[in-house]
């Protein structure tokens, strides 16, 4: 990976489903819903001054997705996970991109 360039899409690996348990909270708050489930689906990741990873992850029993980005800040900063933005009402067919 080059700094400041996406990776190409992946499915989630163990890695980013764990980031995902860890900021479902956040996500609901940021959405002001709560979701029948948060199952990682796809990502692609971007490295900075820490790593932003887009994920798409599946969030009810029919179709329905969410676009999250989210921050990892680098291990002297605490490794912190922080939730950038999210693009709601996406289905699994729609393409996970930069945002």
């Amino acid at each position: 990976m080059r700094c400041g360039g996406s990776t190409d899409v992946k499915p989630a690996n163990d890695e980013v489903k764990e980031i995902c348990g860890k900021i479902r909270e956040a996500a609901e708050t940021h959405s002001a819903k709560k979701f029948e489930c948060f199952e990682a689906v796809e990502f692609c990741s971007q490295l900075v001054a820490g790593t932003n990873y887009f994920v798409k992850v599946k969030v009810d029993n029919g179709d329905g997705h969410i676009h999250v980005r989210v921050f990892k800040s680098l291990p002297h900063a605490g490794a912190e996970l922080s939730v950038h933005s999210i693009q709601h009402d996406k289905t699994r067919a729609c393409p996970l991109e930069y945002f």
